[in-house]
Order: C-alpha cells, then structure tokens, then sequence
C-alpha cells in the first residue's frame, strides 16, 4: 500500500521471491545471457583453493554465512572443498525464503552427509545479531551473486556499514560484485529475447492477486528495463499501459494507474574495481583480495573488518 500510495510507484525487489519467484529466478540463472551466475561459478571452479585459503579457513574453525544463500549452486563447491580438506566450520545459510532454504536444507543433506548446516529464515542483520549470542566464532560471511548491486550506491555504504557494526575483528566478507561492461551485454542480461525476465517482473502482480486478492491483469502491464552506464544501474519497472483501476481485496483498497505510469521495481548497480575499493575503505574494511573470472566480467572481493 505504501509503494504503490507514493507520487512515483515502487514495490520492493524482496518480494520476487515467493515459491513462484524462486523458480522463475532458477529459469533466470539458466539463461545463456544471463552471464552473472555462470562466471561467479567459474571463480569458484576454478579459484576455490585461493578463496578458503584467503579467509584462512583452516587455521582456526569459524561460521560460514551466506546472505541470500538460494540454492547454494556455486556455495557448494567452497562447502566441498572445505570438507575434503578437513576445515573446521558450521555452515548458516540465510534467507527471508523458508522455501529455499528447505530445498537446500534437504540438498546438502544429501550431498554433504558431514556438513553441520544449521539454516536461519531471518533478515540478515536479525540472522547477524542471533548467531552473535549463538557462537563467538570468527564469522566468514558470504554476500554473493551480485545482490549488493541491489542498492544505490549511498544505500550500498549503509548496508555495508551495518555488517561492520555487527562483526568483530577479524571476520571477513566475500562480496559478490558485477563489474561494468560492454552495455549490450549487460542489457540482454536482464531484457531477454525469452520473455523470462519479464515474467519474474511481472510475477510481483501475480503474487499480489494471490496473496492480497488484487486484480491486476498482467496483458494491461509491462516489463520495461534498462541500463544507465554513468551510474552503472540497470533499472527495471512495470509500465501500465492504459489508465486503470486496480482493488485489492484483502486490504479493502485499490489504485488507480495513469496510461503509462511505472512501478520501480529494481535496482541492479554494476562497479568498477575503485568504487568497490573506496566502499570498502569508507565503510571499515581491509581489502585481502579480489578474485575474477576470465573475462573480467565479475569479481568476488574478500574484506576484512579493521
């Protein structure tokens, strides 16, 4: 009610991911243009041994935490490479999904027989605060696939800033950044010829007519994105595409919708090496080390907290 009550329309990204949401984002990750999750991947194909040797994994036991953990798809292959090789640690994947983090609980399970995985369907910096007065273990904590690219830039520092404030000396972060690019790449990325993309955007209006009883009718809306390369800020939006009205049944409300009004719907801010570099210094991290893929497109930079 209230993002759809302002003068500029908006609705969280966070709530993509219902059961729905999930699976389309899965679809999402699959896709030959969306680049993202297949270099990630190759990082920590091909550089896992230097990651857990870089957050020194296996002088001291420690926790593991994964922001936005998900399927665990590239998590795995450090979580299998910790346990070969005998590293001392409890594994916290965190999640606002109880769904996803079901369908990993029972995946690692049956992967990982050894692993201690003690999942937390909590906000992260809730997930931050319990774990303090759970374990006094040093915390690694992972903040992949580019979800900072979530935040504006200033949003980005606070964000960063609070992970800070609830760590110790010591911890460490390994965040996931897309790095800028040629922009026809990054665009296909997120406006795919397969109409998927647009399908997880449009899913927030689907996911209002289930759980709100809302009335959109999704041939009335559009997917609209695009890539703003000063800023390094994709933006995505749902454009109605005529003057509508549209109740909501569970909060005895409606709004109404000028012909070609959007709904902002996401934010993905693409870095280069020095704004990361700067964030870290601004916000009260040591940078150890960066690590990309062959075609430079992504970067996994691990921080230290001062």
């Amino acid at each position: 009610m209230q993002g759809l009550s302002q003068k500029s329309k908006a609705v969280s990204s966070r709530y993509f991911y219902d059961e729905q949401g999930d699976k389309i984002f899965q679809q999402i990750m699959n896709m030959p243009e969306y680049y993202l999750t297949s270099s990630e991947h190759e990082i920590f194909s091909q550089q896992r041994k230097e990651i857990c040797e870089a957050f020194n994994a296996f002088n001291e036991p420690f926790n593991l935490i994964e922001f936005g953990a998900g399927d665990g798809y590239k998590t795995k292959l450090l979580l299998n490479y910790l346990l070969e090789n005998n590293a001392d640690f409890t594994y916290y994947p965190v999640d606002i999904s109880n769904h996803i983090l079901e369908e990993l609980s029972e995946s690692l399970h049956g992967e990982f027989p050894a692993l201690k995985v003690k999942p937390l369907n909590l906000e992260y910096f809730s997930a931050l605060s319990k774990l303090s007065e759970m374990s006094k273990r040093r915390n690694v904590i992972l903040f992949l696939g580019a979800n900072i690219g979530n935040f504006h830039i200033e949003e980005a520092g606070t964000f960063l800033q609070r992970i800070n404030w609830y760590s110790k000396k010591g911890d460490m972060l390994l965040l996931g950044a897309d790095l800028k690019k040629d922009p026809k790449i990054i665009t296909a990325a997120y406006n795919d010829p397969h109409g998927i993309t647009a399908s997880f955007n449009l899913n927030l209006l689907s996911r209002m007519n289930r759980e709100l009883g809302a009335d959109f009718d999704l041939q009335h809306f559009m997917h609209h994105t695009f890539y703003e390369p000063v800023s390094g800020e994709v933006l995505s939006y749902i454009v109605s595409l005529q003057k509508q009205s549209v109740n909501f049944e569970a909060l005895n409300w409606k709004t109404n919708f000028d012909a070609f009004e959007i709904i902002h719907t996401e934010i993905s801010k693409k870095y280069s090496i020095p704004e990361l570099e700067s964030l870290a210094k601004e916000q009260g991290y040591i940078v150890k080390e960066h690590f990309t893929d062959d075609k430079k497109y992504f970067l996994d930079t691990l921080w230290e907290v001062k």
